[in-house]
């Protein structure tokens, strides 16, 4: 059920022209995204006390391995910085066919962030059953 709602609710957002297709921010190649990341950051941080405190980002990643020094990398974890005021950051990318999130909280608003973190995993891991 949660699938079908997930995929009629980004339907709708694809037909309304309100979503950047990932292959889009993906041939920004050498700009995406910790540009990308920087770019939001810098526009939330003047917004962020007046009408929200959770950001929420997804920055597609490269899909191949990448190697420093001949040793591949295994795992990628974006961090979205807190602007003042916020609570809590969640970010999400893809790596070589994987996708990680990361999560940034105010310890003094937000102490049981790692709650939620359990509790994003356990709905990732039922939408993926569900699909599979």
């Amino acid at each position: 059920m949660r699938l079908t709602r997930l995929s009629y609710a980004m339907r709708g957002i694809a037909l309304h022209g309100q979503s950047v297709g990932a292959d889009s921010l993906i041939a920004l190649t050498g700009f995406a995204p910790p540009t990308l990341h920087a770019l939001g950051a810098r526009a939330a941080r003047g917004l962020s006390r007046r009408l929200f405190n959770l950001v929420v980002t997804n920055v597609p990643g490269p899909q191949l391995p990448l190697y420093a020094a001949g040793s591949r990398m295994l795992e990628v974890f974006p961090v979205v910085p807190l602007a003042r005021g916020q609570g809590v950051s969640i970010g999400m990318t893809s790596y070589d066919g994987r996708v990680y999130f990361g999560f940034n909280a105010d310890r003094d608003g937000v102490g049981d962030v790692d709650v939620l973190a359990d509790l994003v995993e356990q709905e990732v891991g039922q939408l993926v059953e569900t699909a599979g």
